[in-house]
């Protein structure tokens, strides 16, 4: 008997789960003839219009994506009684399963699994989706061992305090919550799936969650207050290296966090490969501090690297492409500290902002560190950039109050306007999304192109061309 009026093309099969969201049914598509996993929204959400307008919004982002670690949405809609969403159906176990059955992965395995789901949620962080409930129950194993992610963006409503916390429009669980979506800030971005991968990674390497309590309000006061215990305690073979990115990845500000997915990605193949990753900005939460101090072999001082000085003027002009005289200061900072050549280029390009700029500029490193032959614009510019000169104060002075200057410029109240424009089709995020491209953007054409990409439906994405080109 069907729990509410569904489309006639479903067939309820049995019950595979509820909670406070909603039901989970098993179901056949009578008209394709397959199974699928049907989750119907609760009485009490299905009426609630904020609500299902944001389980629809991004019910129909989730389901443009096509990638073979995320679960596909089939369909979705809605009927006189209610809201409904059918999924591909997963037959396998979470990694919350299988983490019961061995105590503990390997860091090998820990990191293949982190890194999968770091190229999973890339994919739907470019599209604009934001997952907010990273964690092992909602990262699966197929029959065929084949990792999938569920629950992708999909609007939650789950306020046991056991389990689950909702804190204006933040949602997540306690034991894998980051800090700001605890707090409620206004804007949740892809740096909170990043601190939840990062408390995913503490679970599955060492077999314990990063803060426990008695509530879930009082592991929530952890995340926010407490250190990182240092990973060790519980699995003491663990690398520098992992603890090194596990550290960033759970800094409690966003800002002391990898910015990105793809950032976290070439740090952790970084490791993968047997090499030390690159040292974060310095973290004032004293996150990453707790995590190195209780081990002697995290502080050992490594030996001085003798750089290259040719090697090293060549770097700085391919960095001063992206970003100008502070290039010159940044390398000297780096070079003082990085274990390898590959260490400093990892750690340079965390200082480009565009992605395809970041790789433009690895790749220069790897020909140049590879001894490679001179390119024309270094033969151009000569050997003025000697590294060995002492930096005039003056320029360090330029260099580090300097802020890259945007090709064009919108006044206050055209800039209101196009956030107004963009909010009305993918919500209050798009602040954030206009501050960041019109640092990048050369035109006001760049950026309406730039800022489109973020709105999954294609009616809307032209609606927002034709509204950006009239005037207002």
């Amino acid at each position: 008997m069907k729990p509410v009026c569904l489309p006639e093309k479903y067939e309820i099969l049995g019950e595979l789960g509820s909670g406070g969201m909603g039901t989970v049914y098993l179901a056949r598509d009578r008209v394709l003839d397959r199974e699928v996993a049907l989750k119907v929204l609760s009485e009490q959400l299905a009426t609630n219009p904020d609500f299902v307008q944001r389980f629809l919004t991004e019910a129909r982002a989730a389901a443009s994506l096509n990638h073979p670690n995320i679960v596909q949405i089939y369909d979705f809609g809605k009927t006189d009684n209610g809201h409904y969403l059918a999924m591909e159906l997963i037959r396998g176990h979470s990694l919350k399963v299988e983490l019961k059955k061995v105590g503990r992965f390997s860091e090998a395995h820990t990191v293949e699994l982190v890194l999968t789901a770091c190229r999973t949620l890339a994919v739907a962080h470019r599209a604009g989706i934001v997952h907010r409930d990273v964690k092992p129950d909602n990262m699966m194993f197929t029959e065929n061992r084949d990792f999938k992610l569920v629950d992708l963006g999909l609007a939650k409503s789950l306020a046991d305090d056991g389990g689950y916390t909702r804190t204006g429009q933040s949602l997540g669980t306690p034991h894998f919550i980051s800090p700001e979506q605890i707090k409620g800030d206004g804007v949740i971005d892809g740096r909170a799936d990043i601190y939840s991968l990062g408390a995913t990674m503490y679970n599955l390497a060492t077999g314990h969650v990063p803060f426990d309590g008695t509530s879930g309000a009082h592991i929530m006061a952890k995340h926010l207050n407490d250190p990182l215990t240092d990973p060790r305690k519980f699995a003491p073979e663990l690398s520098e290296g992992f603890c090194r990115i596990l550290g960033r990845m759970m800094a409690k500000e966003p800002a002391d966090r990898f910015q990105d997915m793809p950032s976290l990605e070439r740090e952790l193949l970084v490791l993968q490969g047997g090499g030390i990753p690159a040292d974060g900005p310095p973290v004032p939460t004293g996150v990453q501090d707790t995590v190195f101090s209780a081990s002697p072999v995290v502080q050992a001082v490594h030996p001085a690297i003798e750089w290259d000085k040719e090697s090293l003027t060549r770097v700085t002009r391919r960095l001063a492409e992206y970003v100008g005289p502070l290039a010159r200061i940044l390398v000297r900072q780096v070079q003082d500290h990085a274990v390898s050549w590959e260490a400093l280029s990892s750690e340079l390009a965390g200082n480009i902002s565009a992605p395809g700029d970041r790789e433009k500029f690895l790749k220069a490193c790897v020909r140049i560190g590879d001894g490679g032959g001179t390119s024309a614009l270094d033969k151009q510019a000569g050997s003025s950039g000697d590294l060995t000169q002492p930096v005039d104060p003056d320029l360090l002075t330029m260099a580090m109050n300097a802020e890259p200057q945007p090709s064009f410029v919108l006044d206050e109240t055209e800039t209101v306007r196009v956030v107004r424009l963009l909010a009305d089709r993918i919500g209050p995020v798009a602040s954030v999304l206009v501050k960041r491209e019109m640092k990048q953007a050369r035109s006001l054409a760049d950026l309406t192109s730039n800022l489109a990409r973020a709105i999954p439906d294609e009616h809307m994405r032209r609606s927002f061309f034709d509204a950006m080109n009239t005037s207002s």
